[in-house]
């Protein structure tokens, strides 16, 4: 199974990667039945300004979305964000902030191409970012982001021969790759 990121609105300004260049991407691979991994078709519906590359990707495939309850995983992201309440919480929210900016700085810099957005440079910067959120909010890694994610991959374990490709946002695909799809 393939496993494609997703840079989201980052692909306005992507050359090399523009919504278009994603789609032909996954045209050029052969792929026809898609399972997106990043949000709910219910949210799709509610909301599909915000997501350009799924009513594109809607006009050449077969889109799909895991039958999974995104709600719980919606609270659970509320219960376990960073909190504020103390100087630590907030200098650990600050830090992660920074290494967001440098991350994203370093990566819209470094793509250029399908290639480099699906890269095990890529893959192995939101692996390492992935590690220190979870040094400095546990919880939330260990309670929300893994548990979606194991139960999004169990998901389509369970229903491989329905699909050929995920579509995942561009920080979790290390994840999906780790596991073997």
């Amino acid at each position: 199974m393939l496993i494609i990121s997703t840079i989201g609105e980052l692909h306005e300004n992507t050359v090399g990667y523009s919504y278009e260049d994603f789609v032909n991407y996954i045209t050029e691979l052969n792929s026809k039945s898609l399972i997106i991994t990043y949000t709910s078709e219910e949210n799709f519906i509610k909301n599909p300004e915000y997501y350009r590359e799924i009513q594109l990707l809607m006009k050449k495939f077969t889109v799909n979305f895991p039958a999974i309850n995104y709600k719980k995983y919606d609270v659970l992201r509320t219960q376990f964000k960073f909190k504020t309440e103390s100087a630590e919480d907030i200098t650990k929210k600050n830090i992660t902030d920074i290494i967001d900016t440098v991350i994203d700085s370093y990566l819209t810099g470094y793509w250029k191409n399908p290639e480099t957005v699906n890269s095990e440079i890529t893959d192995s910067i939101f692996k390492v970012k992935n590690k220190f959120l979870e040094s400095v909010n546990y919880d939330y890694v260990e309670k929300y982001w893994i548990p979606l994610h194991e139960e999004i991959y169990n998901y389509i374990e369970n229903k491989k021969d329905e699909y050929d490709t995920v579509i995942t946002d561009v920080e979790s695909a290390f994840f999906y790759r780790e596991k073997n799809l």
